[in-house]
């Protein structure tokens, strides 16, 4: 199972999902979270609020979560409806990832 991680540095969760420029995928096997690639959204406008959300959900469609420090309603129903549970953090990456693998893999 695939998740992405909205992260500055790689080190934190510290990023609001629309506000992500890029995103962390991590590929969750056997209790364990191993990073696989970046993915990177090309730039939009920041008075365009929605379309940097859709463009954000359209980067991560293969994913089954997405960790961020904030997300909107709006953002969080189009998830939902593709499958992908958004999951709100303020945390160190390893450790969110280690949880995850532990309860979103059972």
């Amino acid at each position: 199972m695939k998740i992405a991680v909205a992260s500055t540095d790689g080190k934190l969760i510290n990023l609001h999902f629309g506000d992500a420029n890029r995103f962390l995928i991590f590929e969750l096997k056997d209790g364990e979270g191993k990073f696989q690639e970046m993915r990177e959204k090309t730039s939009i406008p920041l008075n365009n609020h929605q379309e940097r959300w859709v463009a954000s959900i359209d980067l991560i469609n293969d994913c089954k979560a997405v960790l961020c420090s904030k997300i909107g309603n709006e953002p969080t129903i189009e998830l939902r409806k593709r499958g992908i549970k958004p999951i709100q953090l303020d945390c160190d990456v390893k450790d969110a990832i280690e949880e995850c693998s532990k309860h979103l893999l059972n």
